[in-house]
This record gives structure tokens, sequence and C-alpha cells, in this order.
């Protein structure tokens, strides 16, 4: 989810919860636990007062950048592991599984 609100700044609910394939509630407890870690925050869309929007804390953002730093090491040795070719494989693999899950 911070890769997401990372790249996409202010997000509304509806769309977090698609992205992250996960129902609403669950979303909100989440959405709740990054609040209270100061890795989001939460603003009155001012185009739609109705909505609320997610977005990255600055601490999110420095947390985000990290992680992604540990992820890019992973894939730098699993592509020095495997090839680049194979690493590629398991990446359409994931991503097709993922996208049959319900």
């Amino acid at each position: 989810m911070l890769t997401f609100l990372a790249r996409e700044g202010g997000r509304p609910m509806h769309e977090i919860a698609e992205f992250a394939g996960l129902p609403k509630p669950t979303l909100t407890k989440v959405v709740d636990r990054m609040v209270a870690g100061n890795l989001a925050y939460r603003r009155v869309d001012v185009t739609d007062r109705r909505r609320v929007l997610v977005s990255c804390t600055v601490r999110g953002l420095e947390t985000h950048a990290r992680a992604r730093g540990a992820v890019g090491a992973v894939e730098a040795d699993l592509e020095r592991l495997v090839g680049g070719a194979k690493l590629a494989g398991l990446r359409d693999a994931l991503a097709e599984a993922a996208s049959r899950l319900p």
C-alpha cells in the first residue's frame, strides 16, 4: 500500500481497496494502523467533500524508499542466482496467479 500511495499520491479508500484486494472494513483497519504509525494521513477531498483521501507522510515515503531499496537488492540477488529470463518468468507467473485471486 505504501508503494501505491507513494506513487499515486492522495487516493480515495475505494481505489486503495481495489488495488490491495482488501474488503473495505479490513482496509480501514490497515489505514488506521498506518495513520497511528505516522506512515499515512487522511484528508477531505477538496473537490468532493464526501470523500476522504489517504496520502503518505514524509515518514511513510522514507519507509517506502528503504523497503524499495531492500526489495531491489533481493531482486538483484535473484537475478544473479537464476538469471533475468527465469526471474521475468517468475514475475509473470506471480502476476498471473495474483490476477486469479478472488
